[in-house]
């Protein structure tokens, strides 16, 4: 087993520290048959073997189970020394966070320690099995001795039971206890002289008794070997005992047999592992169940819902919570976290439902709905109701808003996984119209959905091919029709959807974030075409239309410097089209990103003092926006949004035409975008447009598009 761990200084620090506090609990609290430094060497191997399957998803349980099975081989076998290695490695391994991504320490080490403690179970039950097989075999065979020698044996087997913390008994062949030790009155909470004559059945669980009642039958009937079962005994006060318990068969030489029957305590154990199941299937913080624990009740339910009523599943997302951490504290994030997993249970209190938390903000509720259960729209608006009740936190009044995706009885044969599926790319639309709102899962609407996550997927490996490549399109003078500059956009050639065009290739770029690094590849190859056309003689200006995230880039700066240095392209050369929502704080909500507008405005600064030009994209003659652009914003340029050319003779079209003689007024050109007709072009040149681009002129080709 190998996986790649940090091997710097401080890494090896904290594994070498941690295995040294390790051997030094162990062998303060049981005995370990090793000598100081081996005991610290052996114990750093193991922990190598868990920072290893913490570091690795697909090592996680064999690594800790292995580390569990070399605990029992160095005889640390018991409870408390499970508990405390438990302890020691969990909050070590915490301590560790370069071993693994932050989102993924957790569950990994989670998973390690809990396959550690499974590890450990197992390899320490084989143990006292082969233990107790071979005390069985031991004591078959003292039985069998001659008489002479039956005082000696039962004289060892009486000092055996007395030591050992295994609990044994001898039962007649009705299940009476004969003979028993203090282990076995421990076990089970009684007095040892209690259990002399009691039955082996009525110290079992209710649950157990049958099957207890088989296995015994068998052996006194004649059967051979052993049998060996974790089981439930019944403590004096009714709780449950779980231990292995293991019945061999005693011949005597006269009368009917009788039963060795030998009890490992695993109630520690199962303890133990009942508490890391749990903490596996539940959120630390809210205790709600997690994604996991939701999944696996999600596809129960898929299954038994009534028939005609079905299931439906909310899938929430808190608006703004990032920015009451950032601004309140991670304290003040935790409380509202908690309040609002008590808010979502109380809303579905009345319903057979689950509420579970899915991650940093995110939480899931599942509705097996019944005639009573009240429609999405109501239990929607009964959520963020309640949410938006004030409560205090961190000595403040807050209250929040959920953005909600929502499936609606899904068909019975749909899997968790595309129920989860449906509702995210149902909570990503309602995502887009802005805060507190909500949507239904939509079939038709999820597919196209599918299709652009899985062009976005793909999109990185086809730029790494040559897929993708930069074309070019005119931008022509309207007064002469002739070449002023080039337009670069993307072509994407796919091999199943064919030759997709640009804004079908920004599109799922801008949703990945690969937006940044092939926009600055395509700036770049521009401007190389461009130093082409400048050496064969014609200086013709090339354009890159930004999107809005890279406009905020903080290096674009930086970006379109090295493009303009390593071509040895002139700044003046480049023409770069900013979003008006970047640049005037638009977007889909009405909003610009937190802190984008900013950015872009810097960007543009720089951009301008270093004579790049700049153009404003899809300018609509807004008030507020013209009142920006006439208030010193350095721009060369406006381009046209498309939809305002659409009806010349519309009194839109009056008006835009007075909007852009102030425009052009104000010294800034303009330029229309999408002409399809002489007819828009002539009405574009008699409104003051100076230049146009379209399907009119040419549409985009390779560099001789622009050069013949």
């Amino acid at each position: 087993m190998t996986a790649a761990l940090p091997q710097d200084a401080d890494g090896v620090r904290a594994r070498t520290k941690l295995a040294k506090k390790w051997a030094y609990l162990l062998s303060s609290r049981t005995f370990v048959p090793l000598g100081s430094a081996e005991l610290e060497r052996r114990l750093l191997g193991l922990v190598e073997r868990l920072c290893a399957g913490v570091a690795s998803e697909s090592l996680a349980q064999r690594a800790g189970r292995e580390v569990g099975d070399a605990l029992v081989d160095l005889n640390c076998t018991t409870a408390e020394a499970l508990q405390l290695s438990l302890e020691v490695v969990g909050k070590g391994l915490f301590g560790m966070p370069a071993l693994a991504p932050p989102d993924r320490l957790r569950e990994r080490v989670v998973d390690v320690v809990a396959s550690l403690a499974a590890g450990f179970a197992d390899r320490a039950r084989a143990s006292v099995l082969a233990q107790q097989e071979q005390l069985g075999r031991s004591l078959y065979k003292a039985m069998r001795e001659a008489q002479v020698e039956l005082q000696y044996a039962e004289s060892r087997f009486e000092l055996l039971e007395h030591h050992l913390s295994t609990g044994i008994a001898t039962a007649d062949e009705d299940g009476v206890l004969v003979r028993s030790n203090g282990a076995l009155a421990r076990i089970v909470d009684r007095m040892p002289e209690d259990l002399a004559g009691s039955s082996l059945f009525d110290l079992a669980h209710p649950d157990e008794r049958v099957a207890l009642r088989v296995d015994f039958a068998r052996l006194v009937d004649g059967g051979t070997g052993s049998t060996t079962q974790p089981r439930q005994l019944l403590r004096a006060d009714g709780e449950p005992a779980w231990v292995v318990l293991t019945l061999s068969p005693l011949r005597r030489l006269e009368g009917r047999p009788q039963v060795i029957v030998l009890a490992e305590d695993a109630t520690d154990v199962n303890l133990l592992q009942g508490q890391l199941n749990h903490q596996a299937l539940h959120d630390v913080l809210t205790r709600l169940p997690n994604r996991q624990y939701f999944t696996s009740r999600l596809e129960q339910a898929l299954r038994t819902a009534e028939p005609g009523a079905g299931v439906t599943v909310f899938h929430l997302d808190l608006d703004g919570f990032s920015r009451v951490t950032g601004g309140l504290g991670r304290a003040v994030g935790d409380h509202v976290l908690k309040v609002v997993a008590g808010r979502l249970e109380a809303v579905v209190a009345e319903e057979n439902a689950m509420v579970a938390r899915f991650g940093h903000d995110e939480f899931a509720v599942l509705v097996e709905n019944s005639p009573t259960t009240p429609d999405v729209v109501t239990l929607v608006r009964r959520i963020n109701d309640l949410l938006a009740v004030p409560f205090h936190a961190g000595g403040k009044r807050l209250a929040v808003s959920a953005t909600i995706g929502v499936v609606h009885r899904p068909p019975r044969d749909a899997t968790p996984s595309d129920v989860l599926d449906s509702a995210d790319l149902a909570l990503r639309r309602a995502a887009g119209n802005g805060r507190r709102q909500w949507e239904l899962s939509d079939p038709a609407r999820d597919e196209r959905d599918r299709h652009a996550f899985t062009l976005a997927a793909t999109m990185p490996g086809a730029w790494e091919n040559g897929s993708i490549r930069v074309l070019y399109r005119p931008v022509v003078r309207l007064s002469d029709g002739r070449v002023e500059s080039a337009e670069a956009v993307l072509r994407w050639d796919h091999p199943a959807l064919g030759a997709l065009p640009h804004e079908q290739c920004l599109a799922p770029a801008e949703e990945t974030g690969l937006v940044v690094p092939l926009g600055g590849w395509a700036l770049r190859v521009a401007c190389e075409q461009a130093r082409s056309w400048r050496e064969a003689g014609r200086d013709v200006p090339v354009r890159w239309a930004l999107t809005p995230s890279q406009a905020a880039d903080p290096d674009l700066h930086g970006v379109v410097r090295e493009a303009l240095s390593d071509t040895g392209l002139p700044a003046a050369s480049l023409r770069l089209g900013v979003p008006a929502q970047a640049l005037f704080g638009r977007g889909r909500s009405g909003r610009a990103p937190f802190g984008a507008r900013g950015e872009a405005v810097d960007n543009l600064g720089y951009l301008a003092e270093e004579r790049v030009g700049i153009e404003v994209e899809d300018f609509t003659a807004a008030p507020d926006d013209v009142a920006r652009l006439l208030d010193g914003v350095p721009v060369r340029a406006v381009r046209v949004a498309q939809s305002p050319a659409a009806r010349p003779g519309s009194a839109v079209a009056r008006v835009l035409a007075g909007v852009l003689g102030v425009v052009r007024d104000a010294g800034i050109g303009v330029t229309a975008a999408g002409v399809t007709t002489p007819e828009q072009a002539r009405w574009w040149r008699e409104v003051g447009a100076d230049t146009a681009s379209g399907p009119l002129f040419a549409p985009a080709g390779p560099p001789d598009v622009i050069t013949r």
